[in-house]
């Protein structure tokens, strides 16, 4: 049978079918902006545009604070190469050999006056590059777990650690003994509307306009206010709205979203889903605070359009099996059912080394990632190893694989469309379709078969497993599909005729 001929992924912005150009939200050089009344326009707006283009974003990395990384440079262009177009970059500076964002005086003492220029030029330098290869960079920028246990030791920001604020001027404890499941450093209660704490707060924002000077300069930039949190919403609320403020100054339209900690992002609604400190044994039960979740959450992301224009789910990825895709076909159908359709990222994909813990095995992160977009989420990318399988090479063929499937689909004029399956089991297979059901896209997690509820016709079969990819004509439907090998596949299905 003969193989299709695969898409140049640089040719990615010129062959995207055009129907689906109606997307909410603009990335790119040529202009940021927000198309208004996206509701009411064709295709499917669900899904992020660069250059005025839609696109799915995918992605890998081995570590979350790239710019810190020697020789970043080559994992940019290796995912490149891959069809890779989005990574993660925190903040991060607590990992043996990081610079920090501040120098240090004659005492050893830091000076948060003083910015380290190598912190920051590591980091233009790092958003330079990624822009010339039209990869999205997924920024945040309160980087949680420098902040708790002993990385708190040695954060710029630990009154003990500087010359601008003592423990008693600024609230902040010099030393904290706990996660931040557990109880908040005080350091995220320093907004107005919690502590008010204005001797801290003017260092926060000096911190954020230094990004702000640097990523406003690009049009690349993706951000999220913290990684997995679990503190009060009105300090997000505070940031993101801070961002919206200053890049009205500069004339930019930017896009913010917050990153939640708890694993359901569903709140119970999906049968199944696993909760930290109810499922979870050993160190979750120990430290997982349940209250701290009253105020914290991806409802609140949910509910305040106004501050957040996107909605990450990273820590649903911790979700398993059928249970995973139904949290995120949950907020799938939460955003859609709103009155602004939002994309939907996962800057982290677990599933990687460490197979007996949360994290899950490595066949889980791959279908976690595959779930996701059969789901209707916008970005995915896997999260650095152990937790998650980074840009080895199993990511590397998962991500090109990714990226045939999406250069050969009208993916955005589908949606997740389970219910013309018959006779599926659980985490057997999942399905997008067109709404006329003139193309269909199945993911099979492994051997298995499935009926569909479609038109009678004649179909093309298109198989993409591994790096093979295949075409046959004079399919006639509808009658069971099948996938006979136990690697997972991809199939598309392409009326022909009525």
């Amino acid at each position: 049978m003969p193989l299709l001929k695969e898409t140049d992924h640089d040719t990615l912005f010129e062959k995207i079918f055009t129907v689906a150009a109606s997307g909410p939200i603009l990335l790119g050089s040529r202009g940021c902006g927000q198309r208004k009344g996206h509701r009411g326009l064709s295709g499917n707006p669900s899904y992020w545009q660069y250059d005025g283009k839609p696109i799915l974003l995918i992605g890998g990395s081995p570590d979350d604070n790239l710019f810190q990384v020697e020789g970043v440079e080559s994992i940019l262009e290796r995912l490149h190469s891959l069809g890779g177009n989005y990574v993660r970059c925190t903040m991060s500076s607590r990992d043996q050999g990081n610079v920090k964002p501040y120098l240090k005086n004659r005492d050893g003492l830091y000076d948060l006056n003083q910015p380290n220029a190598e912190y920051w030029e590591r980091f233009e330098q790092f958003l330079s590059k990624a822009e010339t290869l039209n990869i999205v960079v997924q920024i945040e920028l309160w980087a949680t777990y420098d902040f708790y246990w002993n990385t708190w030791d040695h954060n710029p920001f630990n009154p003990t650690l500087n010359v601008n604020y003592t423990e008693e001027s600024s609230g902040l404890p010099g030393q904290i003994d706990h996660p931040a499941q557990f109880r908040s450093n005080p350091f995220f209660e320093s907004v107005p509307d919690l502590q008010d704490n204005e001797t801290l707060i003017r260092y926060q924002k000096a911190f954020i306009d230094k990004i702000c000077d640097i990523t406003f300069a690009h049009h690349n930039v993706l951000y999220t206010i913290d990684n997995e949190t679990n503190v009060d919403y009105r300090w997000g609320r505070y940031w993101a709205r801070y961002l919206h403020q200053a890049a009205r100054k500069a004339e930019r339209q930017i896009y913010v979203t917050e990153m939640w900690d708890a694993w359901d992002p569903s709140d119970g609604a999906v049968p199944g889903a696993i909760v930290q400190h109810k499922d979870l044994n050993d160190w979750y039960k120990e430290y997982f605070n349940p209250d701290l979740h009253e105020y914290s959450g991806v409802r609140f992301t949910l509910a305040d359009m106004g501050s957040y224009q996107f909605i990450d789910v990273a820590n649903n990825n911790s979700q398993k099996g059928e249970v995973h895709y139904q949290t995120a076909l949950w907020v799938s159908n939460a955003v859609r059912n709103s009155s602004q359709v939002r994309p939907v990222n996962n800057v982290k994909i677990y599933g990687g080394y460490r197979e007996k813990i949360w994290s899950g095995r490595i066949v889980d992160g791959v279908e976690r990632f595959w779930r996701n977009v059969f789901a209707g989420h916008a970005a995915v990318r896997f999260h650095r190893p152990p937790s998650g399988i980074g840009l080895n090479e199993i990511a590397q063929a998962e991500i090109h694989r990714m990226r045939q499937v999406v250069n050969s689909v009208n993916l955005f004029a589908m949606n997740p469309c389970n219910e013309i399956l018959t006779e599926r089991q659980d985490n057997e297979v999942y399905c997008l379709a067109t709404s006329d059901r003139s193309e269909i896209l199945l993911y099979f997690t492994g051997q298995g078969q499935v009926g569909l509820k479609v038109p009678k016709g004649e179909y093309e079969l298109t198989s993409f497993a591994g790096d093979t990819v295949v075409r046959e004509k004079n399919l006639h439907l509808p009658e069971t599909v099948y996938n006979n090998t136990i690697d997972p596949v991809v199939l598309r299905l392409q009326r022909l005729s009525r």
